[in-house]
């Protein structure tokens, strides 16, 4: 088949899924077990796309694609799944059960390894033996059968996880964390999509149909670039937050300064300030009023009268308080600025530089530039 294009955006993806797996699996001391999964989940979808890719171009014989080929996609389900687990609980331990997730790549690895054997062992090809056909199709038609089912319900099951981590975790800390926890869902997404061509595809070299199977590898290496993004820059952004947050946790809360006797002034900072409440995104005068058992506006008269600020002015100067501290940390000097603005408790970079600049008058970059020790 002719090489086009089209072709040199799949082999596009390949580089970056190779790319994105060696810097992942690479990095030893930042290396957790969720980039783990991750970096070996991107190498397997890689892998798979450059066999079938060199088998469609004829850039390999059907005989050689055949001793070379190894099931990687089977590895699919099982890396996806202990990924996204050990990303929302990086100290679990796998459960004995779950290994079963990597039955079907040991049966179709199994099956393969036989087929192999005997190829190499009488020098015929599935063209020329019955039983090597028949195992040749146990793995390209009937696996795939088998595959597809089991990745969907294993994508069930990590929505299931998703859910039960949300209802479990409630403390201002943890909703940090669970605003992040939509990109996952956007990858499970864009892989369930990903598995209706690929049934599709599955279907047709079943029934022996003629088909193109180019926007299928255009399509898998859009996946592979999505996750690889998300390897590189989520799970970067995800290491520097969890230590960063362990620090925080182990700090002292700032002190609270008596200024003024008004009952539910105290109170109020007592939530803020000592519980570090300005750390949570999500905190908001409606929902203060609320465990104050305020009326929005009067809350919003005494914190202007008695601290001489508004609400959201008040807890930004916490938060780039708390941001300062963390810049002048040279443990934390080549973090990014976006995992400090998040844990100080900006939902954003840009309400970060924005509020930094505003109080500061210089920007977070430029602020760590001419104070860092």
């Amino acid at each position: 088949m002719e090489f086009n294009f089209l072709y040199s955006l799949v082999f596009a993806g390949i580089i970056q899924g190779f790319f994105s797996s060696v810097f992942i699996l690479g990095y030893k001391k930042r290396r957790s077990k969720a980039s783990l999964y991750l970096g070996l989940l991107i190498l397997c979808i890689t892998l798979t796309n450059l066999q079938y890719t060199l088998d469609e171009l004829d850039a390999i014989s059907w005989d050689l694609f055949n001793l070379i080929y190894i099931p990687y996609l089977f590895l699919l389900a099982p890396l996806l799944y202990f990924f996204v687990v050990h990303f929302l609980h990086p100290e679990r331990k796998t459960k004995r059960v779950e290994f079963f997730l990597y039955l079907p790549f040991v049966v179709a690895l199994g099956i393969t390894c036989l087929y192999k054997i005997i190829a190499l062992s009488t020098g015929r090809t599935a063209n020329y033996d019955v039983a090597q056909e028949e195992l040749a199709n146990l793995i390209d038609v009937y696996g795939d059968f088998v595959n597809i089912p089991v990745l969907l319900f294993t994508i069930l099951l990590l929505f299931i996880q998703l859910k039960n981590y949300q209802n479990t975790n409630h403390t201002s800390r943890s909703k940090i964390i669970i605003t992040e926890l939509l990109w996952i869902k956007a990858l499970l997404g864009v892989l369930v999509f990903s598995c209706i061509p690929w049934f599709i595809y599955t279907y047709k070299y079943w029934k022996n149909e003629e088909t193109v199977y180019l926007p299928i590898f255009i399509l898998t290496s859009f996946v592979i670039y999505a996750i690889g993004y998300i390897g590189i820059h989520k799970i970067k952004i995800l290491n520097q937050r969890q230590k960063i947050r362990t620090f925080v946790n182990k700090s002292k809360s700032y002190s609270i300064v008596q200024t003024s006797k008004n009952e539910h002034i105290v109170k109020l900072e007592e939530i803020i300030v000592k519980d570090k409440r300005y750390l949570d995104p999500t905190l908001s005068l409606d929902s203060l009023a609320e465990k104050l058992q305020l009326s929005k506006s009067y809350l919003s008269r005494i914190i202007n009268t008695e601290l001489q600020t508004s609400f959201n002015d008040y807890i930004n100067s916490l938060r780039i308080a708390e941001a300062k501290q963390l810049l002048h940390n040279p443990e934390f000097s080549n973090y990014t600025l976006v995992s400090i603005g998040l844990e100080a408790g900006f939902s954003s970079k840009t309400t970060f530089n924005n509020a930094f600049k505003k109080f500061t008058g210089v920007t977070p970059s430029h602020f760590r530039k001419n104070h860092s020790n």
